[in-house]
């Protein structure tokens, strides 16, 4: 989940009005899976992912060679991506989001520095602009074409509980390196500032290669997959990482993190938790293993062969990446970590497999999610009393934009449209199309969108061409409308 679970809790515990933590049935009961599971689809090469007309750059493979300071929080190395130029337009730059740069990391000692950008092997001219924007100038790219971004960054992790940064012996490493931006035909480079109350992130599926050197007891969970053991010299392990087909990389490292794991079918299920977290170790594993059981159940397959669950201290809830998911553990979230738990992994569905542009429409993967927690939770019939805030500005399908005013109360206001009425809005078509109608048709989302991206005409087209239905009278009830 973004970082919004924490207000959606601070919401529910003082308002005592938008949610309702009973335990009440919910209208339909699951039934867990059974051992034997039919074998899983080949998983699609990039080159074979859907819409490559519409964006790009696609097929990206990321490099990136880096050695971390346990001492000093800095990571420092070199960063190499390859891809294709699918736009149908010859690129005169080229943009990275670099969400580590951001001021809410910066005053408090984080920071990235880019230096020695290369473009197939040529040294190009590079800008920082508004703070997370790295635009490389001066290029002609033709389509069609694969070409090769270089450069060496330094990291600076700031000293703060996030999903970027450092707290006592844990390291959240969360879009700390900087990433290529998305180009849309008709539109251009769609490049979002960084929102700390949500999630600006807006990247296309790549392949990545990471190499990490640090101080060998460092112990480290990641997206992707380890390859072979660490190589100790010393004091100092290499570590190799690899991953397919993810929109990120993140990671989270501590010297203290034990490891507890469960196979779901042919995925593990890693639980990286600190020693005071102990008391909470057999929940946390359980809600993952259950969630998604119950998701690959109602969602479609889990692709990757891991996922792992972190536990650390954040002053929000739970945060999701590719493969690995942040559960902060603190007194205000401890009775609520079965349905933070759930929502993150969740988002492994509906980010992760399907992507969407979180910044433009933060609908599309945060109203799914939190329907799918109290799904799993069997808590549905608690959205039923949900509203929507008061008409006017706000659509459910509204940008970040609309709600990063500075105004005291927009959080709120952010959470309480796109999470809560959000769900409610995917509960009622639940209800409106029935069961098994509107898990065929999620599932037929899932599959149509696997690794690309998806916008919430994409998802309308889908649900109508399933259930044979005119929803456009259903979605303007809900707030679900154009944009312009």
């Amino acid at each position: 989940m973004k970082v919004m679970i924490f207000i959606f809790l601070a919401i529910a515990l003082t308002t005592g009005t938008i949610l309702h933590f009973t335990n009440q049935p919910n209208e339909e009961k699951t039934t867990p899976k059974t051992e034997v599971q039919a074998d899983k689809p080949d998983k699609p090469k990039l080159a074979d992912i859907v819409q490559p007309e519409l964006y790009g750059p696609t097929g990206a493979v990321y490099d990136i060679d880096v050695t971390y300071d346990m001492e000093g929080h800095r990571i420092k190395g070199d960063l190499s991506v390859r891809f294709l130029n699918n736009t149908e337009k010859t690129l005169k730059e080229i943009h990275f989001n670099v969400w580590g740069n951001d001021k809410t990391f910066r005053k408090n000692g984080g920071g990235v520095i880019v230096d020695q950008v290369k473009v197939n092997q040529e040294l190009s001219t590079f800008d920082m602009e508004k703070e997370t924007d790295l635009v490389i100038s001066g290029l002609s790219l033709k389509p069609n074409r694969q070409y090769s971004v270089d450069m060496k960054f330094t990291v600076h992790v700031p000293k703060q509980q996030n999903r970027f940064g450092w707290d006592g012996t844990t390291v959240s490493l969360g879009n700390w390196f900087p990433i290529l931006g998305v180009y849309e035909k008709g539109t251009g480079w769609d490049i979002d500032p960084y929102y700390q109350e949500g999630d600006s992130f807006y990247s296309l599926n790549s392949d990545f290669n990471v190499t990490v050197t640090t101080d060998k007891s460092l112990k480290i969970a990641t997206t992707g997959i380890s390859v072979g053991e660490p190589k100790v010299n010393g004091q100092t392990a290499v570590h190799q990482f690899k991953a397919e087909n993810v929109r990120d990389f993140a990671m989270q490292m501590d010297p203290t993190y034990k490891v507890k794991s469960k196979k779901v079918d042919d995925v593990t299920v890693n639980l990286y938790y600190l020693e005071k977290h102990t008391p909470y170790v057999n929940q946390l594993l359980s809600d993952g293993v259950g969630s998604m059981n119950l998701f690959e159940e109602k969602f479609g397959d889990y692709p990757w062969p891991e996922l792992d669950i972190v536990t650390m201290h954040g002053w929000f809830g739970g945060m999701e990446y590719p493969q690995l998911v942040m559960i902060s553990v603190t007194d205000k979230t401890q009775n609520y970590l079965s349905m933070i738990t759930a929502h993150e992994v969740a988002h492994q569905w509906f980010y992760g497999v399907v992507g969407n542009n979180q910044y433009d429409e933060p609908w599309l993967d945060e109203s799914p999610t939190h329907f799918a927690a109290l799904l799993y939770e069997e808590k549905l019939n608690q959205l039923d009393s949900v509203v929507p805030v008061p008409k006017g500005k706000y659509r459910l399908n509204s940008s970040i934009s609309v709600y990063d005013t500075g105004h005291p109360q927009a959080p709120q206001m952010f959470h309480h449209m796109i999470y809560m009425y959000g769900g409610r809005t995917i509960n009622d078509l639940r209800k409106e199309l029935g069961h098994k109608t509107f898990y065929r048709a999620v599932k037929t989302y899932v599959k149509q969108y696997r690794f690309g991206v998806a916008t919430t005409e994409d998802f309308i087209q889908t649900m109508e061409k399933e259930s044979e239905r005119d929803l456009s009278v259903f979605f303007k009830n809900h707030r679900v409308l154009p944009s312009h």
